[in-house]
């Protein structure tokens, strides 16, 4: 059995792989997976603020065992920019394309054909705008009102854009002040459930599907 190791930038998106990713992934076989936090200086762990720090924790996860594989759940929103070919990646103007150049960057970079990068569009808010189900039963009717109304406008929730004053979390603190990432967005998440989520979020989905391919073969 191939274990599956997810490199996270926190705590709301390790919970998010335990609870949502990996009891999908059990469907399909895949019963060792472990979502780590990215290990940044001595004794600190969460936070995507330096390539160089997923670097060395992909590179060692890999040389444990041959069989190991390793993916990544970072955001696209604030990405750091030492990542190699960061600059020529930025010039592309279509945004997935974009971020599929820079993943194939770290691809190349890491050269290991058990490493899947995959960087989130734009950040882990966007899935919880795949329903309104979550903002109507926590939030209420007030909230979700002005939620319904960017879902609406958005068909594909990974496509809410990446500004300090649009990107799907700063949509959402707008509209929620006391809004806490950890606390609350796993619940929102469950709450919509993970069938939603791949059904409204395409790339989540092909990452997600790349996952089971990539273990299962």
């Amino acid at each position: 059995m191939k274990p599956l190791y997810i490199l996270v930038e926190g705590q709301t998106e390790e919970v998010f792989v335990k609870d949502m990713v990996r009891p999908h992934l059990l469907e399909h076989a895949i019963f060792d997976v472990t979502p780590i936090k990215i290990s940044t200086k001595a004794g600190f762990k969460g936070g995507f603020v330096k390539y160089e720090y997923l670097k060395n924790d992909a590179n060692r996860l890999l040389k444990q065992r041959n069989d190991t594989v390793i993916s990544t759940f970072v955001d696209y929103f604030r990405i750091p920019n030492d990542i190699p070919d960061y600059g020529n990646c930025l010039q592309i103007h279509n945004i997935d394309d974009r971020i599929k150049c820079l993943e194939s960057s770290i691809a190349n970079d890491i050269g290991n054909e058990r490493f899947l990068p995959y960087i989130q569009k734009y950040e882990f808010e966007s899935v919880l705008f795949s329903s309104n189900t979550g903002f109507e039963n926590y939030y209420g009717v007030n909230v979700s009102k002005r939620t319904n109304e960017i879902i609406e406008r958005y068909s594909n929730p990974e496509d809410i854009n990446d500004n300090s004053a649009t990107s799907p979390s700063n949509r959402l603190k707008q509209i929620v002040p006391q809004y806490n990432k950890v606390l609350t967005g796993n619940i929102l998440a469950l709450d919509i459930g993970i069938e939603r989520i791949l059904e409204k979020c395409p790339r989540f989905r092909d990452w997600v599907t790349k996952i089971i391919n990539l273990v299962n073969n």
